[in-house]
């Protein structure tokens, strides 16, 4: 191993005197901090419309006798009998009724405007919820061409009996994994090119080949070395993370954080970034090999970089993923840390991510170290 040990001190001596390089992997860390920090101003709760086809569990009282308002209920509502006044609030926070709607005893009255009071109709609904959420929008528009200045919904606001901690934590799963997987890989692409297609390019990787060193502990060497950068940049955004979460949810609950995440959940988010990027530097390693320079590198890499952004996409769209798509490489990261801010990871869908980013890594350190046995690859015979 001593061997690899020079490669390693070799590598930290480039990166470390090369100051350009290093601001370029603390970058993402302040990238994140600044961008998360920033739509913390601004961000919405982001809410998605189920499809439309079946109608949606509802206790009603005092049901209005109007026909018009009443066919027109009835045909999105599934009135649940079972259920009762001191168990529906329960039932729509745990998510096993959709909606609790409270009519008025003189709401009938109040349409025809007959009425001086303005009664207010309350719709109790979970937001975190699709159905739920689907079902008071439709409600609501249905009153609403009935509403007139005779009665109001929800006048004070306090119908949606969702878990702040469940939507918040909805919220950042929707776009965290993506945004910082893309500033991941822009670390990765600061030190993987130069690493490889740069010393070819210099000639100095040719003088490290006729060397007495074993070409596996050469590639270890160069990838144990690079995902250390690498790492700095995965440590850099984990930190901007943390510092960023309580601005980018301040908004919430009345300026008070609405989410918390314990130890487990940002140890569990640190081991997929760094498993990430073991897979990613990796890669990009093989494909610096193939160039013959460092701007070709960057070409060979960019195409790389786009799939891992779609990935990133991809995850935002599987909002339940079978547990077997956590065991492909990078997406199965993603997948996992989406989880994780949602609270809702299963154990093996951590394991899987974890062991599949693993596996493949020392794969393809393996083909890296095979690369350089080349005489064709490595002097672009």
């Amino acid at each position: 191993m001593k061997s690899v040990f020079t490669i390693i001190k070799k590598e930290f001596a480039r990166f470390f005197k090369d100051k350009r390089m290093i601001i370029t992997v603390l970058l993402p860390g302040l990238l994140i901090y600044a961008v998360y920090s920033i739509m913390g101003t601004v961000a919405t709760n982001m809410m998605k419309t189920p499809p439309v086809g079946e109608k949606v569990s509802a206790y009603v009282e005092n049901m209005p006798e109007n026909p018009d308002l009443a066919a027109q209920l009835d045909l999105i509502l599934k009135i649940d009998g079972e259920t009762t006044s001191a168990d529906a609030k329960e039932k729509v926070e745990n998510g096993s009724l959709d909606l609790y709607i409270i009519f008025p005893e003189n709401f009938d009255v109040a349409i025809n405007g007959n009425t001086e009071s303005t009664p207010d109709v309350r719709i109790y609904y979970n937001s975190a919820e699709e159905t739920s959420q689907y079902a008071y929008m439709s409600v609501c528009g249905i009153l609403e061409s009935f509403k007139g200045p005779a009665f109001s919904i929800n006048g004070d606001m306090l119908g949606d009996l969702a878990d702040k901690r469940t939507t918040s934590g909805q919220m950042l799963a929707s776009f965290m994994p993506m945004l910082m997987f893309a500033l991941l890989v822009s670390g990765c692409v600061a030190v993987a090119p130069e690493s490889i297609a740069g010393e070819k390019e210099r000639g100095t990787m040719a003088t490290m080949l006729i060397t007495p060193i074993k070409r596996w502990q050469l590639a270890l060497g160069k990838i144990i070395s690079l995902s250390c950068f690498a790492l700095l940049s995965g440590i850099s955004s984990f930190i901007g993370v943390i510092l960023s979460l309580p601005k980018l949810m301040g908004g919430m609950s009345g300026g008070e954080l609405a989410i918390s995440y314990g130890f487990g959940d940002y140890a569990m988010i640190f081991g997929l970034i760094i498993s990430a990027v073991l897979v990613v530097i990796s890669v990009f390693s093989i494909l610096s090999a193939f160039a013959k320079s460092v701007k070709e590198a960057g070409t060979l890499i960019s195409p790389l970089m786009m799939l891992i952004i779609v990935l990133g996409v991809v995850s935002m769209i599987l909002s339940n993923p079978s547990v077997g798509l956590f065991a492909i490489p990078l997406l199965g990261s993603q997948l996992a840390m989406s989880a994780i801010f949602k609270f809702s990871l299963p154990p093996l869908g951590f394991v899987l991510a974890l062991i599949s980013n693993l596996v493949l890594a020392v794969a393809l350190v393996v083909v890296l170290s095979f690369m350089f046995k080349s005489e064709k690859i490595m002097f672009n015979k």
